[in-house]
């Protein structure tokens, strides 16, 4: 081989590791691309979630507060303010709208959690209604109801099943990936 063979196949040779070289860069960059829209997929349905969550919780807060307010006037043997049924029909419309985001962010876990939060809100709410409904009517209270405290009770654990099932939801990675279960 003469100067000129051996300086055309290093050349050659340098075009092909030029070529495999960029091949790769340009695959690597492809996967990294890949992974990095997954991830800021990922972390955008988890804030989405997170918001859907935090909508729920307050809704519940707000019901919580006349829940509370109710029952230190029941322990204390006065009448609930007027309006408090309508007060809380109000606060149940407004839980359930934000129940229904966060049906739809998922997962199922969580939603039925909330959907249990719900159903123990709505609970409290019709003995709200039964108890000024024969509170006018000066009938007796029925012994075949739950009491207040146990359905304050009840509400109290369906909040903290919601709480501890959104935040594995949240804190699971794999989770966010699955945003219909």
């Amino acid at each position: 081989m003469n100067a000129g063979e051996i300086a055309l196949v290093g050349a050659v040779a340098g075009i092909v590791a030029s070529i495999v070289g960029a091949g790769g860069a340009v695959a690597a960059a492809r996967l990294t691309g890949r992974h990095q829209a997954r991830s800021q997929h990922a972390h955008w349905r988890r804030q989405v979630r997170r918001d859907a969550y935090a909508a729920f919780l307050d809704s519940v807060a707000q019901s919580n507060e006349l829940r509370r307010s109710h029952r230190e006037r029941t322990l204390l043997g006065q009448d609930a303010p007027t309006g408090t049924a309508d007060s809380l029909r109000e606060l149940i419309r407004r839980t359930e709208k934000s129940l229904f985001i966060v049906e739809l962010e998922g997962p199922a876990a969580v939603a039925v959690e909330a959907a249990n939060v719900m159903r123990s809100i709505a609970d409290w709410q019709a003995s709200v209604i039964v108890s000024e409904l024969r509170a006018a009517r000066s009938a007796p209270p029925r012994d075949d109801l739950p009491s207040s405290d146990a359905i304050h009770s009840q509400v109290n654990r369906s909040v903290a099943a919601f709480k501890a099932a959104a935040r594995a939801a949240l804190d699971t990675p794999d989770a966010v990936a699955d945003t219909r279960s």
